[in-house]
């Protein structure tokens, strides 16, 4: 039990660390100056660059996916189609669902965004080829386990290797 639990707060310590890297410093101004530039929130902004990886996704599935209540994706999605930057249309199987899909405005948009955010924080200059190597395969690792998160993100790598 005790290897157990210093698992479990090691798995934690790591996760924080990760966490901090993704979502503070200068991954938050980066994601602030990207709002102030587009004149987005942060959560259009992570919608947009979701949509962009889909040729459409209903808006029940984007509210399961991002686990947040519908009504809230509905204002999202009313951001995005206000600014031409998606539309709403009926799913080919069942008219009453409506798919979200990307505008070409909405697709140069998000793909500009995602350049600016894939961009790894300076202090990874702190390691050597060598460790983002195996930093990248220890998360490639972490990923496969996410049943979530595996297919999409594994195949992608894969491209890029």
């Amino acid at each position: 039990v005790c290897g157990r639990l210093s698992a479990v707060g090691l798995a934690e310590d790591a996760f924080d660390r990760l966490r901090r890297i993704a979502f503070e410093g200068e991954q938050m101004e980066k994601m602030a100056r990207l709002g102030a530039e587009t004149k987005l929130s942060p959560g259009v902004i992570k919608t947009l660059v979701r949509l962009n990886r889909t040729d459409g996704i209903s808006m029940g599935e984007m509210a399961r996916g991002i686990g947040c209540d519908p009504s809230y994706v509905t204002a999202l999605v009313d951001d995005l189609t206000g600014r031409g930057l998606a539309t709403r249309e009926p799913d080919p199987v069942d008219r009453r669902v409506k798919i979200v899909v990307l505008t070409p405005a909405g697709r140069a948009l998000a793909d500009e965004i995602h350049s600016v955010l894939s961009v790894p924080p300076a202090a990874f200059s702190a390691l050597s080829r060598t460790e983002l190597r195996q930093l990248r395969d220890l998360l490639d690792k972490v990923v496969a386990a996410d049943p979530a998160l595996s297919g999409e993100v594994l195949s992608r790598v894969a491209s890029l290797r």
